[in-house]
């Protein structure tokens, strides 16, 4: 059958829009009308955070994105490291649609992790003896394991204001807690089920691909420019190097409801905004929460994840040690001050640190911070304070090598 004039000018149009719009952002990043880089690494960066928002935009819509026959895309961790994703949760999105029914099934892979759907959280999901799980996704409520979704969703169009990410229908988070076991990987599938669900999906033409192509540039021009422009909004509204106390207000986002267990706020943030000079370090002593879990994690200019591969870049409350009176001490840097939590800035001088209390019942502790030189860390730790030599650094970043290869291959 032959190609209509019109096909190929509509394909025309929307692949010109999508390469139109690569450009136009990386020039407003490169001539400084988006965020705040300081110099030509930092630009760098930024330009890199585009191009990686451009590709996941375009997976997510071409791949990811037909609410009729849903599929989890994981992203924000190795593959999409924008919206500072913590580097102990694999994060799971598909698109869904309000007026549809859904059935979500999986397995957590074992003992040693959480998983968070919607509303519900691993202890109130009713679960079979194997681990096996069922949770019906709906906005009309469900008997048994049941969690909501807007009825106005359209997961394949829709783009929000805040927080535009691929997506837009349920969200899942697995914690990963434990690094040191060797976990079986788990498991998610997802399917429409109400009577009005097709039996087939479409066949691709040039209208569906046109309209995915400029779908996925709105995504791309609203992601580029809210992550980004958020982190700077961030600088903007902190001062440098000084920690903030935990509050259920991720920073940079304004009116946020913060997500409730039990009546109580299930995470709290704080964040350090960085600006280091090569022989200076930030020295975090804290009180420890009394929730399961917790983390400090590094993020570079742009709310990105970092080098988590061959620098630590974040501990968790399994990985980090604590001393003899009960508080942890962290050191940020960019050379290694020979202590067991060290977090590796990679040389970067500006960027943030981010701390997050996971659920806490009853201690939300506040932690406190100071500036000072890499060469007086140690006297200021106190003295049953373990050293950590350069062979046992080599040693921890081969085991988290190996850690996160053996999560993030499965």
């Amino acid at each position: 059958m032959a190609i209509s004039v019109e096909e190929r000018e509509k394909l025309r149009a929307a692949w010109n829009g999508h390469c139109d719009a690569l450009k136009q952002v990386a020039s407003e990043a490169i001539d400084g009308a988006l965020g705040d880089p300081a110099d030509g690494g930092e630009l760098a960066e930024l330009l890199r955070s585009i191009a990686r928002l451009a590709a996941m935009s375009l997976q997510h819509r071409l791949d990811f994105n037909d609410p009729d026959f849903p599929l989890f895309l994981r992203q924000m961790d190795d593959r999409y490291r924008y919206g500072g994703p913590d580097n102990n949760i694999a994060y799971f999105m598909a698109a869904l649609r309000g007026d549809a029914t859904y059935r979500l099934r999986g397995n957590n892979g074992g003992d040693g992790r959480s998983v968070n759907i919607g509303r519900l959280w691993h202890d109130n999901i009713a679960t079979a003896a194997n681990g096996d799980f069922e949770v019906v996704v709906s906005a009309e409520e469900q008997p048994g394991n049941w969690t909501p979704i807007a009825p106005g969703l359209t997961g394949d169009t829709g783009i929000p204001d805040q927080y535009p990410t691929a997506g837009n229908g349920i969200t899942v988070r697995r914690y990963d807690w434990d690094w040191d076991r060797d976990l079986p990987p788990g498991w998610l599938t997802i399917e429409r089920i109400d009577p009005g669900a097709p039996a087939y999906p479409p066949a691709l033409s040039p209208d569906r691909l046109a309209d995915q192509i400029a779908n996925a540039t709105r995504l791309f021009l609203a992601a580029a420019r809210w992550w980004n422009q958020r982190a700077a909004n961030v600088r903007a509204d902190n001062p440098p190097n000084a920690i903030t106390p935990p509050s259920t207000e991720p920073p940079g986002v304004r009116d946020f409801k913060p997500p409730m267990t039990g009546g109580k706020a299930w995470l709290y943030y704080g964040i350090i905004c960085l600006d280091l000079a090569e022989d200076e370090a930030i020295l975090i002593e804290t009180d420890l929460p009394d929730g399961p879990y917790w983390s400090f994690t590094l993020y570079n200019m742009w709310w990105e994840a970092p080098d988590i591969m061959n620098r630590q870049t974040s501990l968790n409350a399994r990985q980090a040690h604590v001393d003899g009176d009960g508080k942890a001490r962290f050191v940020i840097s960019a050379r290694d001050p020979g202590v067991p939590n060290w977090l590796d800035t990679g040389g970067a001088r500006r960027g943030f640190l981010h701390y997050r209390w996971f659920r806490p019942d009853q201690t939300i502790p506040t932690p406190v911070s100071r500036l000072l030189k890499v060469d007086a860390v140690r006297a200021a730790l106190p003295a049953d304070h373990p050293a950590v030599d350069a062979d046992a650094r080599r040693a921890t970043l081969s085991k988290r090598r190996e850690q996160l290869a053996r999560r993030f291959q499965r």
